[in-house]
């Protein structure tokens, strides 16, 4: 089957706008140095075929070199924007690795330059099945009846806490001493003012049977997951 590999590159798509930047938008002069035809006379692949090839794998997901060799081979868009060059594995992984500074500067710069013709979205980053560390307080998770309930907790200590200050305070206690009971005490209004402000906006998280599950204060977003480590 005969196939034209520049009518692959259909404008408006991020392939087009790489293979444009390569050509006329993104100086790539810093890599002629290092770029120089084999011994036996070999055909040598031109950076600016590895670039867009590794840029193009990114962003399809492709990420180590064996892969984008085959991904070259396999995939049309990714076959046109290496020009019909067939790059063994060896080769990308030798470019990335001595040129891997260079190559994050003309990454981030083409990035930049997709942002601006709206080919790039920020809005949202899906992670599915995987489970990452939130910086969520784990005491600061509970329904909206649990938070009533810590944040009068909370309200008694620091009224204790003021007692025992001043009463302290009458019978002299050290300098270090009452410094300690001030950064409690500041500690207690944080999480009160906290909790307070949480409680006036929140709106109740519901589970699958429809039961309020915890929320968070800190990072609402986040849940909760049990496993052998703990939660």
């Amino acid at each position: 089957m005969n196939v034209n590999l520049k009518e692959q590159l259909l404008p408006g798509t991020f392939e087009f706008m790489l293979n444009e930047l390569m050509k006329k938008e993104i100086d790539i002069s810093m890599f002629d140095q290092n770029y120089k035809n084999d011994e036996t006379g070999a055909t040598a692949i031109p950076p600016r075929v590895l670039i867009k090839l590794i840029i193009y794998g990114y962003y399809k997901g492709v990420n180590s070199s064996r892969k984008l060799m085959d991904f070259s081979n396999e995939n049309v868009i990714a076959r046109a924007l290496c020009e019909d060059m067939k790059i063994h594995w060896t080769t990308i992984a030798h470019f990335i690795s001595f040129n891997n500074e260079k190559f994050k500067e003309i990454f981030v710069k083409a990035l930049l330059l997709a942002e601006e013709l709206d080919l790039v979205a920020w809005e949202e980053l899906g992670v599915d099945g995987r489970r990452m560390q939130s910086n969520a307080s784990i005491d600061m998770s509970g329904t909206k009846k649990e938070l009533q309930k810590r944040l009068e907790t909370f309200k008694r200590m620091a009224d204790k806490h003021v007692a025992k200050h001043l009463k302290r305070d009458k019978l002299g206690e050290l300098r270090e001493d009452k410094r300690l009971y001030e950064k409690r005490q500041k500690r207690l209004q944080n999480k009160i003012r906290e909790i307070t402000d949480f409680l006036d906006t929140m709106e109740s998280k519901k589970g699958k049977c429809v039961e309020e599950i915890k929320s968070n204060v800190t990072d609402n977003d986040s849940t909760m997951i049990r496993s052998s480590k703990g939660v």
